[in-house]
């Protein structure tokens, strides 16, 4: 043999040597590209779930936050205070944030505005017809 076919040899071996190697590389690469992939779709579907029970956290303590505010007007209204009409209106509208709320979860416990929105519905009524709201000053 002469010299330029054992050189030939010696690199068609180390060639194949190095190719199988890149071959293996890619494919454990591929592998782990796989399991890395399957890692952040499971951190990413444990986030969703974390994130969607804090949503719900957070809306059930905006319907607690409207039912302390309506239970709170009520007593003021029974205590003889005067409201303006701008805070009549942001008590209704947490009593419709609160009923929408109660409907949506009917497992929330719920039971403990109904008089008192009733009363606030029918003081305000009294009010708007009277047209006697507190003037802000």
């Amino acid at each position: 043999m002469d010299r330029d076919s054992i050189i030939a040899i010696f690199v068609a071996v180390i060639g194949s040597n190095a190719l199988w190697g890149f071959i293996q590389f890619l494919l454990q690469r591929k592998d782990n590209k796989s399991d890395c992939s399957k890692k952040i779709i499971e951190m990413i579907q444990k986030l969703d779930e974390k994130i969607d029970k804090l949503d719900g956290e957070l809306s059930e303590r905006s319907a607690i936050s409207c039912r302390v505010r309506i239970l709170k007007f009520m007593d003021e209204i029974i205590e003889g205070w005067e409201h303006s009409y701008d805070s009549y209106v942001q008590v209704m509208q947490d009593i419709t944030n609160y009923l929408n709320y109660c409907r949506e979860h009917p497992d929330f416990k719920n039971h403990q505005t109904e008089a008192s929105i009733e009363y606030i519905k029918n003081d305000y009524q009294e009010h708007l017809e009277k047209n006697n709201f507190k003037v802000s000053n």
